[in-house]
């Protein structure tokens, strides 16, 4: 059934033309932005998109001119990821899978424990706030090592489903954010 989804979802978001996709990307950014959550955090796990995804870049650049410290995943050997701090924009190459990640030599570790929000990509959603990746398991192996960070999830509307079929591993998030809502 996950397969299905996945497939599902893929599709619509997929179909998005460029232009859409940075539209809905910005207007999901402004409501990233606009959340409460975001008050006294000092350090953000958030990414780099990787091929339709929706594009935080404009978040991940107003949050580190607040003084906030953005670290972004590594992903590593059988379905381990780290979070690193590029130590300057040119610190970033294509790392696992074609995603783009920081180079571990030129970028400083953040341990889980010290990350206060978790921007989180997706391939589809619920209501329920259960997501559904790539199915590599990197999240849902990560996020449970975070025990004080909040969990937003970064969505296109298309990629919402009317349930996900999950299992107890899978991770849930506390807030959706799409370009239309959201969702706690």
């Amino acid at each position: 059934m996950k397969k299905l989804q996945r497939e599902k979802a893929l599709a619509l978001r997929r179909a998005m033309d460029r232009e859409e996709r940075e539209k809905l990307s910005s207007a999901i950014c402004e409501k990233i932005l606009a959340l409460p959550e975001l008050e006294g955090a000092k350090t953000v796990l958030s990414y780099l998109a990787a091929w339709d995804e929706v594009d935080l870049s404009y978040v991940n650049q107003a949050l580190a001119a607040q003084g906030l410290r953005i670290a972004y995943p590594v992903c590593l050997e059988k379905g381990h990821m780290e979070a690193y701090i590029p130590d300057d924009k040119d610190a970033v190459e294509e790392g696992a899978y074609g995603i783009k990640a920081p180079v571990i030599a030129r970028s400083r570790p953040i341990e889980p424990q010290d990350i206060d929000l978790v921007l989180v990509p997706c391939v589809a959603f619920d209501e329920e706030r259960n997501r559904l990746g790539h199915g590599a398991g990197y999240y849902d192996r990560y996020l449970p090592r975070c025990p004080r960070a909040k969990f937003i999830l970064a969505a296109f509307e298309v990629q919402r489903m009317d349930r996900l079929d999950c299992k107890v591993y899978d991770v849930k998030v506390d807030i959706i954010v799409t370009e239309n809502a959201v969702l706690r």
